[in-house]
Formats: structure tokens, C-alpha cells, sequence
């Protein structure tokens, strides 16, 4: 018979070993080489970001609520709860809700019992506006692009953020010039493509040349599981 300090001892364990298992990456390659036998690549360090799409249904309202703001010339703004939760289960709150349930499930193995949005917020920039390099507060946050200008010239796309890109990246950092890895994610402006991301994951936006406008709309939000 077990006793009852064998019992809790052994559900601390358990609760010890759920907690800390979250930190460990999991022995899945992302490539390989052409060789014989192949040498398969890992790269399990540093933080997940998650990438979907959002429906046109959404985006345009979204786009319909800050063409209003964007005409009075306001280049950032609050995206309000009435204005986030319209349209019920498809609504812009219970998209973000979904992605953030999604990621923390994959991230660290259990869902969230609580989610918490911050803030929603709409940035509007053009050329030559760069927005530079920060985080954010809370748990998790992210970034859907509404709008994306016109495509970058050849000239820009030959260059990387670091050597003066001006393409309109959104350009995500983990590290300096480390050998034997890669500390810089850029990814081009995409419609209704929704980055989520640890809020404290170092991000930044470089300037663009030309015509059209870069919109998006970034959100933070806290995520609470049991340990």
C-alpha cells in the first residue's frame, strides 16, 4: 500500500517534471543534406513562431475600422473591444484567442486555462518610416499584416536587415553574429498572415521605398497554465 507521503512525493514529481518539460525541444530535423548516409540537421534552441492566415472576412473588416482612422491621418491606434469582438466566434479577439491557445498547446504541451488580451493596436507606416527594434509586454504577442506596399526593388531585396535592407521586413532577433547560428528571422509583408510570438522576443521593422502603405495590427496578451 503507498503510503500517503509516497503519494504526494510522487504527484510533486509529476507536477516538477510537467513544469520543467516546456524548456525541452523535441529530436525533430528540420533538413537535411544530399550525403551518404545523410546528415540530418537539428535546431531545437531559441523560441517558436507561430504562422497562420486569417480569413478575407476578417481582414476586410479590420481594414474597414482603420481606413477611418488612417483618413484622419492617425498612423497608430486602439483597436476597441467592441470593434475586436465583433462577429462572435469569428471575431478578431476569438482568432487571437485561438492562435494563442494553438501555440501554447504546441510550445509547451498543455493549453492555457486563461488568456488575456492587453492590448489590440493598429500601426500604419510609409516609405522611409522604420519602426525600430523592441519588445513587448505580457506573455505572448503578434503581428497580422492588413496592408503591404508596393513589391521591393531588386536592388533592396539583395541586401539583408543588417547591410540596410529597405524592403519593410519584419525582421525578429535572438542573438548578434554568433558562428554556427542563425539569430535573424525576416519575413516579408504578407496580407492576412498572422505572426505570434514570446513578447519578450526581440522584433523590428525596417523602412521601404516607394508607393503604398504598410499596415498592421499587433496585439499582447497573457497566457496562464498550471504548472
Amino acid at each position: 500500500m503507498t503510503s500517503q507521503g509516497e503519494t504526494f512525493r510522487n504527484r510533486a514529481i509529476a507536477l516538477k517534471t510537467r513544469a520543467l518539460r516546456k524548456y525541452e525541444a523535441e529530436m525533430v530535423p528540420t533538413g537535411s543534406d544530399d550525403g551518404d548516409p545523410a546528415m540530418e540537421v537539428l535546431s531545437p534552441f531559441g523560441p517558436m513562431i507561430g504562422r497562420t492566415r486569417v480569413s478575407p472576412d476578417l481582414l476586410s473588416g479590420i481594414n474597414a475600422f482603420a481606413d477611418r482612422h488612417t483618413a484622419s491621418g492617425a498612423s497608430e491606434f486602439l483597436v476597441p473591444p467592441d470593434i475586436a469582438c465583433a462577429g462572435g466566434d469569428a471575431s478578431l479577439a476569438a482568432v487571437i484567442e485561438d492562435r494563442i491557445r494553438r501555440y501554447v498547446l504546441m510550445a509547451e504541451g498543455v493549453g492555457p486555462k486563461r488568456i488575456e488580451i492587453d492590448r489590440i493596436w493598429v500601426v500604419s507606416q510609409y516609405a522611409g518610416t522604420p519602426s525600430p527594434v523592441h519588445f513587448h509586454s505580457g506573455d505572448l504577442s503578434g503581428v497580422l499584416y492588413l496592408k503591404s506596399p508596393e513589391p521591393p526593388r531588386d536592388k533592396d531585396l539583395n541586401k539583408t536587415y543588417i547591410s540596410g535592407r529597405q524592403a519593410g521586413y519584419l525582421n525578429f532577433l535572438t542573438g548578434g553574429k554568433q558562428r554556427f547560428a542563425r539569430t535573424l528571422l525576416s519575413v516579408p509583408p504578407d496580407v492576412g498572415v498572422l505572426y505570434t510570438f514570446p513578447a519578450w522576443l526581440l522584433h523590428g521593422v525596417e523602412p521601404f521605398r516607394g508607393s503604398g502603405e504598410r499596415r498592421s495590427l499587433s496585439f499582447n496578451a497573457r497566457a496562464e497554465v498550471d504548472d
